[in-house]
């Protein structure tokens, strides 16, 4: 389980104040669905795919619920391994079929970030892009 600090992200703490919260994620994609609830909400209007790729399923409908998307638009590839994400990523930018892509992925060269950046300005598409360590 990833932990997340609202303050201090990524993070390690042994001891915290008790004015701060920890609060425990199963996935990353539970995190990007609450901290970006109302940007999903949004693009959730749209009459567009919302995609959603990872290495492993981690993506529950539960949550898509209580964050509001309808899951008829939804759409998690898992099992892509690293090699094969980016690519992915790239053509579902330039599709334009898309109202975001959220996708975990571990390591990006600069070659491959700046193929996504030339992507996501080309197709004025959000993307994000989680870590899961």
């Amino acid at each position: 389980m990833s932990l997340f600090h609202p303050i201090f992200a990524n993070s390690q703490f042994d001891h915290l104040p008790e004015q701060f919260t920890t609060v425990g994620f199963e996935s990353p994609f539970q995190q990007v669905l609450q901290q970006q609830r109302r940007l999903l909400q949004t693009c959730n209007k749209k009459n567009k795919w919302q995609f959603w790729l990872s290495e492993r399923p981690m993506l529950k409908r539960a949550w898509l619920d209580i964050a509001g998307l309808d899951r008829q638009k939804v759409v998690h590839l898992a099992n892509l391994k690293d090699e094969n994400m980016v690519t992915t990523i790239e053509k579902a930018l330039l599709s334009k079929n898309c109202s975001y892509v959220v996708a975990c992925i571990h390591h990006l060269n600069k070659q491959e970030k700046e193929c996504l950046q030339q992507a996501v300005l080309t197709s004025g598409t959000p993307l994000f892009l989680v870590d899961e360590a």
